[in-house]
């Protein structure tokens, strides 16, 4: 499994505050920016985490994602993350596999929550909201 961060940052936290990778330039505009992040629970890059640097955010096999994941059990357009009225969303597009939000299968757009569990495929990660881990 390896993961491609089009539209993310790259942080590890076996050395605690390096930047590894920044793809995008940050838009000064958007409302989001830095605050949302996915922690990868996953054996293989347990500890990476990617900030989501856009409103709407692809997650899953294809190129044209924003996250790319390489794992035969994740759909080429797996589920989407969106931030609208001040609040984070996820959705699933339509997997084979489906996408489990705290171990319960999503089937239409549902909140976002600070440490909620994200599970596809193979991949498990957390949602975290930066401003609850400065507190």
């Amino acid at each position: 499994m390896s993961f491609n961060t089009h539209g993310f940052s790259m942080v590890t936290y076996e050395q605690p505050g390096t930047e590894i990778n920044d793809l995008k330039k940050l838009h000064s505009s958007s409302l989001i920016i830095n605050k949302a992040l996915l922690l990868i629970l996953s054996p293989n890059f347990f500890g990476h985490t990617f900030k989501l640097n856009n409103e709407v955010v692809t997650i899953g096999r294809s190129m044209e994602c924003d996250f790319i994941i390489n794992d035969n059990l994740i759909s080429k357009k797996h589920f989407t993350i969106t931030y609208e009225d001040n609040k984070f969303h996820i959705t699933d597009n339509d997997s084979r596999n489906g996408t489990f939000l705290n171990g319960k299968l999503i089937k239409k757009k549902t909140s976002l929550f600070y440490g909620d569990k994200i599970s596809v495929g193979s991949t498990i990660m957390r949602f975290y909201l930066e401003e609850e881990l400065e507190k």
